[in-house]
């Protein structure tokens, strides 16, 4: 296997119907000699291919990144060094490019652990580069679980789908099995010591948080916020209460 990004890309373009090769030598000279390179991932379909917000054409040649690509000169590197070639000299690399695509007319995709909004436009809008992050196929492959028919089925040599698949089934029945697995085992954020990533996890996924919450059939949980809250900040508490004028009145029975 190559790196897990390598490894998430391939299956991600599979799951939408692609034929994935993955590592193929390429020259980077007009004389097509001297030390080779490679192309990390170069897939082709039939049709192009609508996933969300993202459109990729029939034939892809793509870089992949395991790290994160943050700033506008690491997404400029790249380019340079894997795309530039192609694109200055076309010729030379169809005369590789076309033992394993049939069209001229290719996606250059970056694969990458994360990338911003600002990089993400930049990539596009200067080198033509789509970038697809870690995040996006994830949440891709989890959706597609949760839309299939075929959810209990095995993919053979899908690894990054099962294990999306293992871990969602297991998160909402795991109180019937020997072994737990439970949101702690996979958010490792210390809630007193790690402030910074607490408020940001919880900022994120608020709404599904306070849902799941609110909703819960015994309230329980909610029970216990608003003695622990009125245990140990009872002034903030309180001072939160009165900002909601119409829910304390409702409280201290002066509503009117």
């Amino acid at each position: 296997m190559a790196d897990p990004t390598t490894e998430l890309a391939k299956e991600f373009l599979e799951f939408n119907d692609y034929i994935v090769r993955k590592e193929t030598k390429f020259q980077k000279n007009k004389k097509l000699q001297g030390t080779p390179s490679d192309i990390d991932i170069i897939a082709t379909r039939p049709t192009s291919k609508k996933i969300g917000e993202l459109e990729l054409r029939e034939n892809i040649i793509g870089e992949v990144k395991n790290w994160i690509i943050d700033t506008k000169d690491i997404l400029d590197d790249v380019y340079n060094d894997k795309f530039k070639f192609i694109d200055n000299y076309p010729e030379e690399s169809w005369k590789q490019l076309r033992k394993w695509i049939w069209s001229k007319k290719f996606d250059r995709v970056v694969f990458c652990f994360a990338t911003t909004e600002e990089v993400f436009n930049h990539a596009f809008e200067k080198h033509n580069i789509k970038i697809v992050t870690a995040g996006f196929m994830i949440k891709k492959l989890a959706l597609f679980f949760k839309e299939s028919k075929r959810s209990r089925s095995y993919y053979p040599e899908q690894y990054n789908y099962n294990s999306v698949r293992t871990i969602m089934r297991y998160l909402y029945s795991c109180h019937r099995w020997k072994d737990k697995l439970t949101l702690e085992d996979l958010v490792w954020i210390d809630p007193e010591e790690e402030p910074r990533y607490r408020n940001s996890f919880v900022e994120i996924n608020s709404e599904i948080l306070e849902n799941l919450i609110y909703n819960q059939s015994s309230w329980e949980i909610f029970d216990r916020l608003i003695k622990r809250a009125a245990k140990e900040y009872p002034s903030s508490l309180k001072r939160r209460l009165r900002n909601n004028k119409q829910f304390w009145g409702y409280l201290t029975g002066k509503s009117n």
